[in-house]
């Protein structure tokens, strides 16, 4: 691996951990630095803004939901590979009560100023909805109604991270993925059945 590649990584995976952690706002440079074990000065050399270093972590969070959404998609059906999205939260459910989704905490400060940053971090939900509605689509669903199930899907999803970060709580995480994984069993019987349950 390239030095100059493996010390851009190096920080930007940092970056991505405390910004996760502490949010965007209470992340320094010099915490980043001093994660990935480079000195201060260095940095600058690869990211001249902590603008360009939160792109940089947005980036990331968007490879990370491919290389998820590329596993996923392996699975032999859209049923499948949508409880198996739901399961990653039941998964991450200690860590997103500590401090809440990677993902939706990182658009909610980013969103805050509207500005380019807001765009950038706005490609993770585009994303992860697009997927979602290509499921539920391939599950029978008319492009309204998988357009409406995907929006349910991701936002039941980042909303009981929230509530359960708020709580300290992470057994709400694993009764709402538990919910929402019968939700899925129960469109899917409804689907088979012609729309009637």
């Amino acid at each position: 691996m390239n030095p100059t590649h493996s010390k851009r990584e190096r920080l930007t995976a940092a970056a991505a951990t405390l910004v996760h952690q502490k949010g965007f706002s209470n992340t320094t440079l010099a915490d980043v630095a001093e994660m990935a074990k480079l000195p201060l000065g260095g940095i600058y050399y690869y990211f001249k803004t902590k603008d360009a270093l939160a792109e940089a972590v947005t980036e990331r969070r968007v490879s990370d939901i491919d290389a998820l959404l590329e596993k996923l998609d392996r699975l032999p059906t859209p049923q499948a590979r949508l409880k198996a999205l739901v399961n990653v939260w039941a998964e991450d459910r200690e860590i997103d009560a500590l401090y809440g989704c990677p993902i939706g905490s990182l658009c909610y400060e980013l969103a805050k100023g509207r500005g380019p940053l807001s765009t950038v971090a706005s490609r993770l939900f585009t994303h992860l909805l697009a997927w979602s509605e290509a499921q539920f689509g391939l599950a029978g669903f008319t492009r309204k109604q998988a357009k409406t199930h995907a929006l349910h899907l991701i936002s039941a999803l980042q909303g009981i991270s929230l509530v359960a970060n708020a709580l300290g709580d992470s057994d709400a995480i694993l009764s709402e993925t538990r919910f929402l994984t019968g939700w899925l069993d129960t469109l899917s019987r409804t689907q088979k059945n012609g729309g009637h349950a």
